[in-house]
This record gives structure tokens, C-alpha cells and sequence, in this order.
């Protein structure tokens, strides 16, 4: 369907005025049929779909309300005007309770049928692309466009499968780029909350005035700055879902308001008397441990029994490096389409060495490793050559760190023995006996030797 002209039907059984109709809106380029009766426009809406249907009332065989009853039951998008004569109002307002989006009376303005058309087409254009961003997001959140194959991931998958149709408050747990929100919106768009919003709100990002006045709205005047009432996130959430990432950051006084919403499904705005209601699911974020924080003071307990009913622990990318092919294609695919790059595939060793790298940025890190990979690659693979440095300097553990100590090629001979000596007494921690011991040299000779570097 094309967003830049209404697809138009006009019934009127008047032939000077069906021919009125035609040619003025036809002047501003509407796409615009006629019928000379309710039994013809029948056919041509079940010959071919129509936005809005202008149609009199009094029409011979089949008047405008009969009309009306028929074309819901074809197409009940379809927006319909009545016009009308004065003494056949009544009719025309009983006909908007059967569905009519307004009603004209005559004589006709033709101005005025072109500003209602405008303003309907607006308003469907509007209803129309939410219900196509709704699809797409049901689609972009199927548990097929979620990539892993680990027994961890295919855990949370099972999960989340079992809790998304029910009501149950979520915390999320893990560290920051391993897809917390992502599975969040898994969780919401899986459920029969799926058609009301998805609301996230980042509690690490605002200052306490400003996250009060964002979780519930403020009143015109309330602080400085507020020069008109606002709706908060729970009022925006209301029916959906409100996801709260970063939950941990949460100050105690917010977190008490934040504990009544959840427990009464009530608040009022911040410098507001009146008590709003509100039908919420809450699904928290944190990369805490927040029982730790509870031990520590920094988080009501109450509150945390309130969030996490049901605990998603999302590991960490270096401990599920099995997903790192799959997301490794997954990101390529994506950018490669993204960019008309006609990258087919990473190489056995770009892949070996993205599994062994560590992503302290998880799954948010390697995505921007391989998008900056696909730009740059200029062959048809992504090969080690494309992938960024810092993921060929592979960090190693703590028995190689122990065991292993790397000596660049062509260094002097005294170069190298500062560089042994000054990494084992790294290891053991300054302790220069234990060095001496395990290098089988004196500590008064590694005691000379630092003198001698620190002259």
C-alpha cells in the first residue's frame, strides 16, 4: 500500500453530483472511483481494495446505512463519511455508531471533503504504520532471530518460552553487551502483552529528580523547567511492558515509589496529588549482584523479591564461545546486506581467532567487530587481515601468564635478562626471594641489577 493518496470510492446515486465529486478531487490528484449505487460499490470493493468510502444516505435499492452494514463486513478498515441531508441526521448518528468515521451534511463544502479526507488519511496512515512496526517487531523478536546454540543459551531460550506468556516481574542478569534488553523484548513481544508497548528506561543514566520524573510524569510547574504536564514511563507502559535497565543504580527513594507502583499499581506524578492507576510488567536489568547490594544497604530487599520472581543469568560471550560462529554469520549476513558488500563468509582462522578472544563487550563488541570488518574487507571472505588488532593480541590465562613470557626477536642479551627478571618479580609480586629462587640466581644479583636500571 502506497502512503501518498487514499484509495477513494464515492457513492451517490445524483450523477451531477458523483461527477462533482470525481473532478475536484481528481484536480488534487486523489486516486478516486464512483459508484451510482450501494449495489455497484459493493462490486468494486470486493474487485479492489479502498481506504475511505464517501457515500449519501438516501439512495434507491440500497440506502447508505444497508451500504454501510455491507462494506464492514468486507472490509472493515475501510473509513466511511455519510452525507446527509438535515432532516436524516438522526440517521447519519445512528450510522456512526455502526462504525461511520463522521458525517457531511448538505450541501456539500467540497473544501471541507478535502480536509477530512487529509485528516483521516493522517490518522490511518499513523494506525497503518504502527501495526507494520508491531509486525516487524514480532518478527524481529521470534525466537528464531535470536542466535545461539550453547546448552546456555538454548536454556534461557526454554525459559523464557515457559515464562513470556504469563505476568511474572523478570530480573535480568548479566554484564553489560550480552543482550539483556534484547531478551527483554523477547519476553514482552512473546506474550499477550505483545500489542501494547514495549517501554525501556535506562535508571543509570538520569539523576534522581530526573528518573522520578521520567518513571512517573510530572505536573505543569513542579520543578523549574517543567512548563507542561508529562506523562511518565508507567503511564506510557500502561497495558505493556516496562523494562528497567540498569535497576541497581536506582537511589532508595526511588525505589521505595517504584516498590508501590509494583505492589498496588498505583503513583501519583511527581508534584501531583491524583492517584493514577496502572497495568504494568515490570522486567528489570542489572549487571550487579544485587543480593550483594542488598548486604551492602543499596537495595531494599522487599523490592528485589518484587523484581525477581523469575532470574534470567545471561553468561557472559567468553563463556559460551560456541555461539561466536553463529553470531560471527549472523552479524556478517546483517552487514554485508546492510552495506550490498558481497562478503560471503568468515575463514576458519578469523573465526578461530574470535574464539579466542575474550569480548570483554560481549555479544555488543563482537557485532561492532565484525560491521567494522565487512566496511573495511575488500575480498569476498573476512579474513584475520580484516579483523581490528587488539583481537590477534589473545589475552592469556593465569598458568600462561606463570609459564610463559614473550622475548621479541633480535633483543640484547641484557634487555632480555631485565625483562625476565622484572616480569618474574611481577608475577611473584615484588617478592625478590622468591624470584632468585625460581630464576636460580642470587638476590644480591637481582638487588645490583635494579639498582643499576633505576641509575
Amino acid at each position: 500500500m502506497s502512503f501518498d493518496k487514499p484509495r477513494i470510492l464515492i457513492v451517490d446515486d445524483d450523477k451531477n453530483a458523483l461527477q462533482g465529486y470525481l473532478k475536484v478531487l481528481r484536480q488534487d490528484d486523489f486516486v478516486v472511483e464512483g459508484a451510482a449505487n450501494g449495489y455497484d460499490a459493493l462490486k468494486k470493493i470486493e474487485q479492489r481494495s479502498f481506504d475511505i468510502m464517501i457515500t449519501d444516505i438516501r439512495m434507491p435499492q440500497l440506502d447508505g446505512i444497508t451500504l454501510l452494514k455491507e462494506v464492514r463486513k468486507r472490509n472493515p478498515d475501510i473509513s466511511v463519511i455519510l452525507v446527509t441531508a438535515y432532516g436524516t441526521i438522526d440517521s447519519a448518528v445512528e450510522a456512526m455508531k455502526l462504525g461511520a468515521e463522521t458525517y457531511l451534511t448538505k450541501p456539500v463544502n467540497i473544501e471541507s471533503v478535502e480536509i477530512l479526507i487529509k485528516k483521516i488519511w493522517d490518522t490511518k496512515k499513523i494506525y497503518i504504520q504502527n501495526l507494520a512496526l508491531k509486525q516487524t517487531l514480532r518478527e524481529r523478536y521470534k525466537f528464531s532471530s535470536i542466535i545461539g546454540n550453547t546448552p546456555h543459551i538454548q536454556t534461557i531460550f526454554k525459559t523464557v518460552a515457559h515464562i513470556a506468556p504469563t505476568d511474572a516481574s523478570v530480573l535480568i542478569q548479566g554484564e553489560t553487551g550480552t543482550g539483556k534488553e534484547l531478551f527483554a523484548n523477547l519476553i514482552h513481544y512473546n506474550s499477550d502483552r505483545a500489542d501494547k508497548p514495549f517501554v525501556a528506561l535506562h535508571c543509570a543514566a538520569l539523576s534522581e529528580g530526573l528518573l522520578e520524573s521520567e518513571l512517573f510524569g510530572h505536573e505543569k510547574g513542579a520543578f523549574t523547567g517543567a512548563i507542561r504536564e508529562k506523562p511518565g514511563r508507567f503511564a506510557i507502559a500502561h497495558g505493556g511492558t516496562l523494562f528497567l535497565d540498569e535497576i541497581g543504580e536506582m537511589s532508595a527513594s526511588t525505589q521505595v515509589k517504584l516498590l508501590r507502583v509494583i505492589d498496588t499499581g498505583e503513583f501519583e506524578r511527581v508534584g501531583g496529588e491524583k492517584t493514577n492507576r496502572v497495568d504494568v510488567r515490570i522486567i528489570a536489568a542489572t549487571n550487579k549482584n544485587l543480593e550483594e547490594e542488598v548486604t551492602k544497604g543499596n537495595f531494599r530487599e522487599d523490592l528485589l523479591y518484587r523484581i525477581n520472581v523469575i532470574v534470567l543469568n545471561i553468561a557472559p560471550l567468553r563463556e559460551r564461545k560456541g555461539d561466536i560462529p553463529l553470531l560471527g554469520d549472523f552479524f556478517l549476513a546483517k552487514y554485508a546486506e546492510k552495506n550490498k558488500k558481497p562478503i560471503r563468509e568468515l575463514t576458519p582462522k578469523a573465526i578461530e581467532l574470535l574464539q579466542e578472544y575474550d569480548w570483554p563487550g560481549n555479544v555488543r563488541e563482537l557485532e561492532n567487530v565484525i560491521e567494522r570488518a565487512v566496511i573495511l574487507c575488500k575480498e569476498e571472505v573476512i579474513s584475520p587481515a580484516a579483523l581490528p588488532a587488539h583481537i590477534h593480541k589473545r589475552k592469556l590465562s593465569e598458568d600462561e601468564l606463570m609459564t610463559t613470557l614473550h622475548i621479541p626477536f633480535g633483543i640484547p642479551m641484557k634487555e632480555a635478562e631485565k625483562l625476565i627478571i622484572k616480569e618474574t618479580l611481577r608475577q611473584t609480586k615484588g617478592n625478590r626471594t622468591h624470584a632468585a629462587k625460581l630464576l636460580g640466581v642470587s638476590v644480591r644479583k637481582i638487588v645490583y641489577l635494579l639498582k643499576e636500571w633505576k641509575d
